[in-house]
């Protein structure tokens, strides 16, 4: 029996051994199933739980390595032209803008300039502020010209007197006033008549911006000539200036005509032109200190900006 048993087992080794490849074994060959089931079993094992280690993936790389490069547009000409222009024109713009503003400016510092610093000389309106401003503070009457046609202390003095402001003006009396001192003026207190008066110092204000802030003028009483031109007595014990009352007639049969012809600015200085014309009266003749003709005003900038009243003179 074991014989046989051996020989058995022995032809089945020869059978398996001698099995041609590619044909499947269906009788024997039990222990070469289980062993292909344990290894598929052992590598169905079940994945770890631990964090996986990041590995590179080689596509990634691959696509990483070739990155599309963003295409580069290149600027069209007339974009460029384009944009040319419109700098061109606003600083064209600009320039138009600040061209027409200074010629504003010029404009309005001749318009509104009395004083031409150019050098040239410039001819102003007769009817602007400055000057008749001017003007009226030098135009005289017939009769203030029949007392003193010079321009002296006397005449710089009662010029000043008649800048003197209203309100500066005040009711006063005749203390310390000397009658006889003034032809033909008096102070005497009454129901007619209460004399006024102003302080010094306002009419040195008054010489100062008329004739420069350099003038000194001493204090005298107010009066052109021998006339009843003024009339205020400088009383220095008082600081005032105070009027009297004069009892002459101020009356005259000559007569004048004065006409502003002309008004001219040369940097600082203004001249102005009076064209004056003088009458007899009948019976008698002109003084001959009355001379017809056109009278020169010359005015200056001072260091105070006032004009001041330099000269008067005949000029033809």
């Amino acid at each position: 029996m074991n014989n046989n048993q051996g020989m058995n087992n022995n032809q089945t080794t020869n059978n398996v051994n001698s099995v041609p490849m590619g044909q499947q074994v269906t009788t024997t060959g039990v222990s070469n199933t289980t062993t292909v089931a344990t290894q598929a079993v052992v590598n169905q094992q079940p994945v770890s739980t631990a964090t996986p280690v990041a590995t590179s993936n080689p596509l990634e790389n691959t696509n990483a390595s070739q990155v599309v490069q963003p295409k580069v547009k290149t600027r069209k000409p007339y974009l460029t032209i384009l944009l040319l222009l419109v700098i061109s024109g606003l600083c064209f713009t600009i320039y138009y803008i600040n061209d027409l503003h200074q010629q504003e400016i010029d404009k309005l510092n001749y318009e509104c300039t009395p004083v031409s610093t150019s050098g040239e000389t410039k001819e102003l309106d007769l009817n602007s502020t400055i000057v008749q401003d001017l003007y009226s503070k030098v135009k005289t009457n017939i009769r203030e010209d029949l007392a003193n046609i010079e321009l002296n202390d006397e005449m710089k003095l009662y010029l000043a007197y008649r800048q003197v402001p209203t309100g500066k003006v005040y009711s006063s009396n005749c203390n310390y006033y000397n009658d006889t001192k003034m032809y033909g003026y008096s102070c005497q207190e009454s129901l007619e008549f209460t004399p006024t008066a102003f302080n010094e110092e306002d009419l040195l204000i008054e010489v100062k911006k008329l004739f420069g802030e350099t003038t000194i003028l001493n204090h005298d009483d107010i009066q052109l000539g021998n006339s009843c031109i003024g009339g205020y007595q400088y009383i220095a014990d008082r600081g005032e200036y105070v009027e009297g009352e004069c009892s002459q007639l101020a009356t005259t049969t000559f007569k004048v005509d004065k006409t502003l012809e002309k008004a001219t600015s040369t940097e600082s200085t203004i001249v102005l032109y009076e064209k004056v014309k003088y009458y007899g009266a009948e019976g008698k003749e002109l003084p001959e200190k009355l001379v017809s003709g056109t009278y020169k005003y010359t005015f200056r900038l001072d260091s105070n900006y006032n004009y001041a009243y330099i000269s008067k003179e005949l000029n033809s």
